[in-house]
């Protein structure tokens, strides 16, 4: 398996969308490390926002639940 198709796969894998996986593989072959860096960061924090809204759902519903087991 090739590098760039390994590094696809992880990063279809991890979540990133098309748009922003087509960016890091021209921004890595570019050697564009700084950029490349600044794009995965990116990516990451959305991952890192969509695991806080859900953190935040599962938190109104133990609330939901503790609520109702007291009624």
């Amino acid at each position: 398996m090739n590098a760039e198709k390994e590094i696809t796969e992880l990063l279809l894998a991890a979540g990133c969308g098309e748009a922003e996986i087509e960016m890091i593989v021209f921004s890595i072959r570019k050697g564009d490390r700084k950029n490349t860096e600044k794009l995965i960061a990116k990516c990451r924090k959305k991952q890192l926002d969509r695991l806080h809204d859900s953190q935040a759902c599962i938190d109104r519903l133990d609330y939901l639940s503790y609520q109702l087991g007291r009624a």
